[in-house]
């Protein structure tokens, strides 16, 4: 018995999600929704979060939770334009700052 997963983790998803014409896109938000719902923070709590997505889909391989628990976080870093700090990046507004 092997312990470890060798599998591609975006196959792996892909196939989870298959149904949907976008599947990688439909398994981060469905991964957010669940962030949100247990009021995680994909960028803080991968851990936790990783958990929970085994937990609500137990098809997911660890290496595929962990992949898809870094893309989500990865997503709500770009959504919300924030630095390492949870700061609002100040380049990334349309004022000018004098």
């Amino acid at each position: 018995m092997s312990l470890t997963n060798d599998n591609n983790p975006r196959v792996e998803v892909t196939m989870i999600f298959a149904d949907y014409e976008d599947p990688m896109a439909a398994a981060v938000e469905w991964a957010q929704s669940i962030a949100a719902s247990r009021g995680i923070d994909p960028y803080k709590d991968q851990v936790v979060l990783i958990r929970e997505l085994r937990s609500a889909e137990p098809s997911l391989s660890l290496k595929s939770a962990v992949y898809l628990a870094q893309m989500t976080a990865r997503a709500s870093r770009s959504e919300g334009k924030t630095d390492r700090t949870g700061i609002k990046n100040l380049l990334d507004t349309d004022r000018i700052i004098p």
